[in-house]
């Protein structure tokens, strides 16, 4: 009895290492973006700080907002307000949130702040 006829592809030890090469750019990219990442935000001065203080000023208004779906409007009870100490403790940041985010968060949690220039 003869052994049956077996086909073996010539591209296929090049097909196998290009495909793994591929795949260790890709990754090495992905890392690379990564740490490139953080090394900006860590640039950027961003902190995580101290929720000090929670303010709210009522000043109730009606935003209008154009988007997508056109004209939006949305009645505002005030500004939420926290107050945000630096890890160090040397400065104070007001950072003015949504209503959701302000009602979640409580005096003594860490807030994450990237500081505007």
């Amino acid at each position: 009895m003869t052994t049956p006829f077996q086909y073996k592809d010539p591209q296929r030890k090049k097909i196998l290492v290009g495909s793994i090469l591929a795949a260790v750019a890709i990754l090495g990219a992905i890392v690379m973006a990564t740490l490139s990442l953080d090394r900006t935000m860590k640039s950027s001065g961003a902190f995580t700080g101290k929720i000090i203080a929670k303010e709210f000023t009522p000043e109730p208004a009606r935003e209008i907002t154009v988007g997508s779906g056109g004209l939006r409007g949305t009645d505002v009870a005030g500004q939420y307000l926290l107050k945000v100490e630096t890890p160090d403790q040397s400065r104070v940041f007001n950072v003015w949130v949504d209503g959701r985010d302000y009602e979640k968060l409580k005096v003594g949690d860490d807030y994450y702040v990237v500081p505007t220039p």
